[in-house]
Parts: C-alpha cells; sequence; structure tokens
C-alpha cells in the first residue's frame, strides 16, 4: 500500500484501505506509516491526533454514500433510501470507522453534502419548516446511530460477515416462553431478524411516516 505524495486524501484512502481488509486491527500512526511506508511523524503534518483522522475518514463514507445516492435513480424515497443503504453498508465494510460514527462529528464537506441531499429530497417531497427539519432529524439520527452500531458489532465479533446478517435476537436462553405467548409464537421469525432487516425496517417506517405527513401537507 505505498504511496507517493503524502496528503490527507492519500492518508485517508490508506485508513479506510486497512480498516477495511484488517476489520479487527487497531488502526494507528504507526500502522499507518508501515503502510504507507512513512514514518508515523509524518501523519502529525496532516492531522493533529486520530480524532481528527477519523473524523475525516466518516467524512469520506459520506461523501461516497452522498455520491452513490445522487447518481442513482428514482423519487426522493428511493434516494433516500439509497443513502441510508449505502452508510450501513460502508460503516460494515469498514467497521473500526463506522463504529466511531456514533461519537464523532466528521464537520467536513462530506457530511455536510449529506445534509444537503437529505434536505433537498425531503423538500422535493413537499416538506417545509418544522416539519422538514423534524424528518430530516429522524432520518439523519437513525442512520448515524444504527450503521454505527451494525459497525460496533462486526468490530468485536470476529466470527461473524460484514453483511448486517448478525442476528438481532441471538437466543432466548433458558427462559420458558409459556408465560409470553406472542414471543412464543412469533419465536422462528423474531431469530431469524438480522441487522441489516432492523435497519432497513427502521428506515421504511421513518420514510413512511414521512410520506403521510408530504401528502397531508
Amino acid at each position: 500500500m505505498k504511496r507517493g505524495r503524502l496528503d490527507q486524501r492519500t492518508i485517508v484512502d490508506a485508513v479506510l484501505e486497512l480498516a477495511s481488509r484488517e476489520p479487527q486491527a487497531r488502526i494507528t500512526f504507526k500502522r499507518l506509516g508501515e503502510a504507507l511506508g512513512v514514518d508515523a511523524t509524518a501523519m502529525y503534518r496532516h492531522f493533529r491526533n486520530k480524532d481528527e483522522l477519523t473524523r475525516a475518514a466518516l467524512d469520506r463514507l459520506a461523501e461516497t454514500a452522498t455520491a452513490d445516492a445522487r447518481a442513482s435513480t428514482g423519487d426522493w424515497r428511493d434516494r433516500i433510501e439509497r443513502f441510508a443503504t449505502r452508510m450501513a453498508e460502508l460503516s460494515l465494510e469498514h467497521p473500526a470507522i463506522g463504529a466511531e460514527g456514533a461519537v464523532l462529528d466528521p464537520v467536513g464537506p462530506g457530511d455536510v453534502a449529506s445534509d444537503e441531499f437529505i434536505l433537498e429530497m425531503l423538500t422535493s417531497a413537499g416538506l417545509s419548516g418544522a416539519g422538514l427539519i423534524r424528518a430530516y432529524a429522524a432520518i439523519s439520527g437513525f442512520t448515524l446511530a444504527q450503521s454505527a452500531a451494525l459497525a460496533q458489532e462486526a468490530l468485536v465479533r470476529r466470527d461473524i460477515a460484514r453483511d448486517g446478517s448478525i442476528p438481532w435476537i441471538s437466543t432466548f436462553g433458558s427462559v420458558d416462553l409459556a408465560g409470553f405467548p406472542h414471543v412464543r409464537e412469533h419465536r422462528d421469525q423474531l431469530l431469524a431478524i438480522d441487522g441489516l432487516t432492523v435497519y432497513r425496517a427502521g428506515i421504511t417506517a421513518i420514510l413512511d411516516s414521512i410520506s403521510r405527513s408530504a401528502a397531508a401537507a
């Protein structure tokens, strides 16, 4: 992974490549320097610390998801679904980065571009004012929190694929379900749910609500 000229974009490329190739490895400036063929101190000429670098990597994920959604076809709803799906996919692809999305705010051009995209799509749906901001908050908050949660689980569990297929409920253990008739009735279906199914169901519910609000407006 040796590079030529070292700049911020090259370093972020290297971070994301490492996070994808070695998902459980701790990314440090020393490890990055080895991958790039430079002294670790060279990183500090471009990023003050690891948090700043991680923010830049998160910003790249938002930039990529937004660009993919903008290039997609369909109405406002289809394109927001595409954006949300890509955010989850990218977080799972780079779990060491995606998991940090719950605690670090990128505050970069990619992040702002994603905000602009969501607001643009919701405006085209017919929302405005407080309703527009509420809808934005629901989409942004859910996408951020849940994609980070998917990444965190993929990060700590070395035995699973990074495709969102981790069971939402892995087991009911030794609990006697006789006293929980609804859980007992739907036990098999509940155990078949995975993390990405939960994520998509949440986005669908949010967009269903927004669609009703837009129609009423």
